[in-house]
């Protein structure tokens, strides 16, 4: 993942600058690195893994978000995973309401190009979230019925 050139940005200059951009960017110790985009599998395996879970939840006090909804992690750490379930009582860093402060699931969908990202160094800092029970990983390389 490339970085934006800037040195040490602040949690409240990567949020404007996200907010501005309007395209979606990891913040991870000052640091702005640009996402990948998702290929076709991966968006599939995305929303249909995400139409499950909304299925599961359904009736009970949980929300869940597909791809782009950004994550605060630790005080200077935003990442943006494939899919977030908020159980109770979400809450939002602020009244934007597009930063959650308190997941209770995260999953990734890997994907060859990002996979040692996510389950390395990703999925270390998901684990040093208080809030979240679990952290899961769902491998992209399926293949489809037409062999996509």
């Amino acid at each position: 993942m490339a970085a934006i050139r800037k040195e040490n940005w602040t949690a409240g200059e990567y949020l404007e600058f996200e907010r501005a951009n309007g395209v979606r960017h990891e913040f991870i110790d000052g640091e702005i690195r640009m996402m990948t985009g998702g290929s076709r599998r991966h968006n599939l395996i995305t929303g249909n893994v995400n139409a499950s879970l909304v299925y599961q939840l359904k009736g009970r006090s949980c929300e869940s978000y597909a791809s782009d909804m950004r994550v605060k992690i630790a005080a200077r750490r935003y990442l943006y995973p494939d899919i977030v379930v908020a159980c109770d009582h979400p809450e939002f860093e602020d009244g934007q309401f597009d930063t959650l402060i308190n997941p209770t699931v995260i999953i990734e969908v890997l994907s060859p190009s990002t996979k040692d990202y996510d389950r390395n160094e990703k999925f270390a800092m998901y684990r040093a979230r208080p809030t979240s029970r679990a952290s899961n990983a769902i491998r992209a390389a399926v293949r489809t019925a037409h062999g996509n």
